[in-house]
This record gives C-alpha cells, sequence and structure tokens, in this order.
C-alpha cells in the first residue's frame, strides 16, 4: 500500500520545498512517502499524522546537507 498524502501534506511540503523545481519537489514527495511508510512497516506510528509529516520533510531536507 502507497502513502496517500493528503491535500494539505502536498501544500505544507510545497511551502517546505522552497524554490525547489518539480523534479525537486516530486524527489521531495517520494523521500517523504518513502520514509513515511517505513515508520509504519516498523511500528513506529499506526497511521500519518500533520507532525510525521513535518517530521519526514524536515529529514528530507536535510539528508543532503
Amino acid at each position: 500500500m502507497t502513502i496517500q498524502l493528503t491535500k494539505s501534506d502536498l501544500e505544507m511540503i510545497r511551502i517546505a520545498a522552497g524554490d525547489l523545481d518539480q523534479a525537486g519537489f516530486q524527489a521531495l514527495v517520494d523521500g517523504v512517502r518513502s520514509r513515511l511508510q517505513k515508520m509504519i512497516d516498523r511500528g513506529e506510528i499506526k497511521h500519518v499524522t500533520a507532525n510525521n509529516v513535518r517530521a519526514a520533510v524536515t529529514a528530507e531536507l536535510a539528508k543532503d546537507k
């Protein structure tokens, strides 16, 4: 099952993406989905909340630094 992000989740990611181009934004969304799916698979979370999305976005943006 693929994580389905809500419109507000995607808007939150778009705002955090800043000046990323469309490809960069899509890569960020894919990375966030992957992180959230791994959290669910490991049993860390049962369902996705806005705070989970924020944490995943922060981790994805920081991974290249």
